[in-house]
């Protein structure tokens, strides 16, 4: 995911001819004492060898004593992905708010504001997610920031090769969030709450168009609707399901299906909304 800078490969190569006596060297050099290319250099080390840890260690120690120049410049965006990789990624987004508001004009300022939202991204994500858990049951905070970090990047920089990618975790982040809204209607409909699991029902629809959960969302509103004796919205409710099932009740989609989706018959889902006119 990180790609090496020139100044990145050339401190590389010096590292390796010199060997490991100069490295050991290094290592017994006081810090006070050391050069910003001591400090880079040593970072550098760890960070091609996957040691995030000590990687961290010496970039922060860069831009403690040389805070200004090329070298702090570069180790920014660095130590953010060190931090990603460590599992800090608070720390890695508080780089990277420090690198755009610096750098604005930086060639890789498409790419800090990437590694941003995939840092909030994963904070709620579990390599379990695959097989028996569901992030939608985590706290929601992080998928909303890492939803309004990948929007940040799409309408600055659309046509940057980190578009695509982050259009397609909006997708995911998009279900993930109506499925969580799912959960909380379906746990008032439980309480017999069922004006409240109308209310969470309804937001999967304004909030969340195109959504995997729009017809989990509909038949909740049809229960709660009869539960609370209101024949005329829960018939209306109805209706428009029936007339929309073909195309509401589908898994989650690829970037280019739900696009195909949106775009038919003059966009499905404005057709849905239509119906829903007056009901909520």
């Amino acid at each position: 995911m990180m790609k090496k800078t020139l100044l990145s490969a050339l401190l590389i190569g010096s590292i390796s001819l010199t060997g490991c006596s100069t490295l050991s060297n290094l290592i017994e050099k006081p810090d006070d004492q050391k050069t910003v290319e001591d400090f880079y250099g040593s970072a550098m080390e760890a960070f091609e060898e996957k040691q995030w840890d000590v990687a961290i260690e010496n970039y922060e120690k860069l831009k403690a004593y040389f805070p200004y120049g090329s070298y702090a410049e570069q180790t920014y965006l660095e130590l953010a992905y060190a931090y990603y990789k460590y599992d800090e990624s608070e720390s890695a987004i508080r780089e990277l708010d420090e690198f755009i508001r610096l750098y604005p004009n930086h060639p890789e300022i498409a790419y800090a504001y990437y590694l941003r939202a995939v840092s909030a991204d994963s904070i709620t994500r579990s390599w379990l997610d695959k097989f028996i858990t569901d992030p939608a049951t985590r706290d929601i905070k992080s998928a909303i920031r890492a939803y309004d970090y990948y929007t940040q990047l799409i309408q600055r920089f659309p046509s940057s090769k980190y578009a695509v990618a982050a259009a397609e975790r909006l997708i995911v982040l998009r279900n993930q969030q109506a499925r969580h809204e799912i959960q909380v209607a379906e746990f008032y409909m439980n309480k017999m709450a069922y004006l409240a699991a109308a209310n969470r029902a309804k937001v999967v629809l304004t909030d969340f168009p195109r959504s995997a959960s729009t017809a989990q969302a509909l038949k909740i509103l049809v229960t709660a609707y009869d539960k609370l004796g209101m024949q005329e919205n829960k018939t209306s409710v109805e209706e428009v399901y029936k007339l929309n099932q073909d195309k509401i009740e589908f898994s989650e989609k690829t970037l280019e299906d739900m696009k195909e989706l949106a775009d038919k018959d003059g966009g499905w889902w404005n057709g849905l909304m239509e119906g829903l006119q007056g009901i909520f």
